[in-house]
């Protein structure tokens, strides 16, 4: 069931479009609702584009698949999974869908925020969880579902901002997102936060995956741009100390404690190691290595990358 993201009041089907009883329309491409609430700021391009082309007229592109991958995947895949991947643009030759951090489901209801092409709302479905992808991109849903398509995988998607989410209170077991507000500006994040607390149940959790201030790659890129925390661009990356992550997901969902997800760099994962270039492998299997320590070795949290942060929202 979906609502209203500004009033929370039920849709219903009108002439072509999605309307809730104050009278708010969203146009539904393909049988995507597009369900953005546009005069806020945006995120990111993305939060606007996506309008603008519903309001042309304009529809995604469909293209072949090449090497048996959607071109739009071919084309993204630096951006959605990290620089690593870069020299896989327009060269992919399968799809980089990873192992989820997650317990296996048995049909619980999963909300992917910001699934782009859907990598990890297809990691979700083959763990076994109902789930339900959100992006603001319209390209970007448009691609997940022919992939899941493709792939034969259950999944939804619609187009819709982290901020406000088309969904009502206590809708969702598990919400996961994966390098999505760690591009946010701190304020947006935090309203994404509380959001995913609305629509958790009482004793759901969250999984959010964060950059850490703190982390050898990221001092370095800081070092180097003389930006530290903030980045110049609506869409760069934003840094947390550990301690700033616990604070705000403590406050905005309930109880947080961090895991490592990686070492080095941010997004890439080890079940993708036979895709990447030889040269990157070692980075890989390093950062895989040091993150299982890290269970054992708890101050290697502090020092990783890319963490982790899990919230259960309290009754």
């Amino acid at each position: 069931m979906i609502v209203c993201p500004r009033d929370r009041t039920q849709l219903e089907l009108k002439n072509g479009a999605l309307q809730c009883p104050e009278g708010h329309r969203y146009a539904s491409v393909d049988g995507i609702p597009v369900l953005l609430v546009e005069e806020v700021d945006p995120t990111h391009r993305a939060c606007s584009k996506s309008p603008e082309r519903v309001r042309a007229g304009r529809r995604p592109k469909l293209a072949p698949a090449a090497n048996g991958v959607d071109p739009y995947v071919s084309k993204v895949v630096e951006r959605s999974c990290g620089v690593l991947y870069r020299p896989l643009v327009g060269r992919l030759s399968a799809y980089p869908i990873p192992e989820l951090p997650l317990p296996p489901g048995a049909g619980e209801c999963l909300l992917d925020v910001g699934c782009n092409w859907g990598r990890w709302t297809l990691a979700a479905s083959a763990a076994g969880y109902r789930v339900v992808g959100i992006d603001p991109s319209l390209d970007a849903i448009a691609a997940a579902k022919r992939v899941s398509a493709q792939l034969e995988r259950e999944a939804e998607y619609l187009v819709a901002d982290a901020r406000h989410l088309p969904f009502p209170d206590a809708s969702f077991d598990v919400v996961f997102s994966y390098s999505v507000l760690q591009h946010f500006g701190k304020e947006d994040a935090l309203q994404a936060l509380r959001e995913i607390r609305r629509v958790l149940r009482p004793g759901g959790r969250a999984l959010v995956q964060m950059a850490n201030a703190f982390g050898p790659r990221n001092l370095y890129r800081q070092l180097v741009r003389l930006r530290f925390r903030e980045p110049r661009g609506l869409f760069g990356v934003r840094y947390w100390t550990p301690d700033e992550l616990l604070a705000a997901f403590s406050d905005a969902i309930g109880p947080a404690r961090i895991s490592v997800d990686g070492f080095f760099a941010l997004n890439a994962q080890p079940s993708d190691l036979e895709l990447l270039p030889l040269r990157y492998r070692p980075v890989v299997r390093a950062s895989e290595l040091l993150r299982r320590a890290s269970v054992r070795v708890p101050a290697l949290r502090s020092v990783a990358d890319s963490l982790y942060v899990e919230s259960t929202r309290a009754a």
